[in-house]
């Protein structure tokens, strides 16, 4: 009889985190990301931890340019809508498109940088510190 309520309370405590209540992505900032010809501008990502933000990603360049932050975006809350954007932490732009990612940054020091080995190496990364 008494195991009743402990039973309910541990489901509630274990309730799925799409039962929290969903940010107001209308009124989140955005924080502009430009991908150019091998960088990334700006080179360190400064978020504030809790704060929903719409990541607004811009290919600047002729050529196909990709993103890859598999911890940061596992790290993260991110609006049902942009997670299918994201193929295992990481997406692609055709030059000239934007793309907009909300999400909730979680606290901690992360590493983007382009899935091309070839950018990678010619210095395509940046630096996300959500602090």
């Amino acid at each position: 009889m008494h195991r009743l309520p402990l039973l309910l309370c541990a489901m509630l405590l274990a309730a799925p985190a799409a039962a929290q209540r969903e940010p107001e992505w209308r009124t989140a900032p955005e924080a502009p990301i430009l991908l150019r010809p091998y960088a990334y501008e700006p080179e360190t990502i400064r978020l504030e931890a809790g704060r929903p933000v719409k990541l607004h990603f811009v290919n600047n360049s002729r050529a196909t340019l990709s993103v890859s932050a598999p911890a940061f975006f596992r790290a993260a809350r991110i609006r049902s809508r942009d997670a299918r954007a994201l193929r295992r932490g990481h997406f692609r732009l055709a030059p000239g498109e934007r793309r907009v990612i909300a999400l909730v940054p979680a606290p901690g020091r992360y590493r983007a940088r382009s899935a091309n080995l070839a950018h990678r190496a010619l210095g395509m990364s940046a630096r996300i510190l959500v602090e």
